[in-house]
């Protein structure tokens, strides 16, 4: 063998040797940085996603099945509906209180095709609304006008329960958590007391036989046990205490018992079902409603802009993953 050839076989020899000393170089920087960032329990980066509304949005719902949108508009008093996720429509436009701005709260699924809208009504015109799967709004009757109602749970046909709370003057409020039993024919409606003795509470979302009640005025979320509620002979004041969160909002319950929502005055927030607070995010203009997908493994949070803000208000986008890695998009 030629001194040429044997120099040339050498120079390949040790190029190959440099490159696979940086390939081992560049592998044990790969794995310091990824061991670091899972110390740091960091979520990988994504394209910020969020679909702008031109509207006042407060509630939202998912309709089983298509996964179509639904959010209240106190712009115009409606309920918007979009199955793309980027072109809206009106769904129902619900009659206005007169001589007070509109207010309408949570929104929620009776049947796959019926809809339940509450009004909050500012001590003179609570009420609950069926909507027909035609988009024909009917208000029950028989309902207490001065409950501002907020929260709205259904739990079967012709039973939802409707969280809501009375303001007189100074006074503090005080409010609770009621069944409402309704003839979406007739329009008739009954309530029964479930839970006195809240504060102001706001969201509320069922899990199987658990109740939770987001107590904003008290920085709680209560867990009730829902069977024993229905069948108690006297409304129930006595609550355990779940998971302290500054200003809680509108409540929204995965599959696995994560509770979603708001939490201090810009933020979102997780609850695992032991009681663990885990942040979202704290870039929000004034989380509002949330609604979960489990089918397509999302969740929508309502981001409602204050007009003085002059930004547009939104609907954030969520993945929601089992092995609670829940990040924002």
């Amino acid at each position: 063998m030629s001194m040429s050839t044997m120099s040339r076989i050498s120079g390949v020899s040790q190029t190959g040797l440099a490159a696979s000393r940086r390939t081992w170089r560049a592998l044990v920087a790969s794995i310091a940085l990824a061991t670091l960032f899972a110390g740091c329990n960091l979520a990988p980066a994504h394209a910020p996603t969020r679909i702008d509304l031109a509207a006042q949005p407060n509630g939202i719902a998912v309709r089983p099945g298509d996964g179509a949108l639904f959010v209240t508009d106190d712009r115009s008093n409606a309920v918007l509906s979009s199955s793309d996720r980027s072109t809206w429509a009106p769904y129902t436009k619900l009659p206005a209180a007169a001589g007070q701005a509109n207010s309408l709260s949570q929104i929620a699924f009776a049947q796959p095709a019926t809809l339940l809208v509450e009004r909050f009504g500012f001590g003179t015109a609570g009420a609950l609304f069926v909507v027909s799967p035609g988009g024909d709004p009917h208000a029950l009757n028989g309902l207490a006008t001065d409950r501002r109602r907020l929260g709205l749970a259904s739990i079967g046909p012709g039973r939802a329960l409707s969280s809501w709370f009375v303001k007189v003057g100074s006074q503090p409020p005080t409010g609770g958590v009621s069944l409402v039993r309704y003839d979406a024919a007739t329009g008739t409606a009954v309530e029964q007391d479930l839970i006195l003795g809240l504060k102001k509470p706001v969201g509320i979302a069922v899990h199987g036989n658990a109740l939770y009640v987001a107590d904003q005025e008290n920085n709680v979320i209560l867990r009730y046990d829902l069977n024993a509620l229905l069948t108690a002979p006297a409304p129930s004041r006595a609550g355990t205490a779940f998971a302290q969160i500054e200003s809680p909002d509108l409540l929204a319950i995965d599959r696995s018992g994560t509770l979603y929502t708001k939490c201090h005055a810009h933020g979102f927030c997780s609850v695992a079902p032991d009681g663990t607070v885990k942040s979202l995010a704290n870039d929000f203009e004034g989380a509002r409603g949330v609604a979960v997908d489990d089918a397509r493994h999302v969740l929508y949070v309502v981001d409602r802009a204050k007009p003085s803000s002059g930004a547009s208000s939104a609907i954030r986008v969520f993945p929601l993953n089992t092995d609670d890695t829940t990040t924002a998009r």
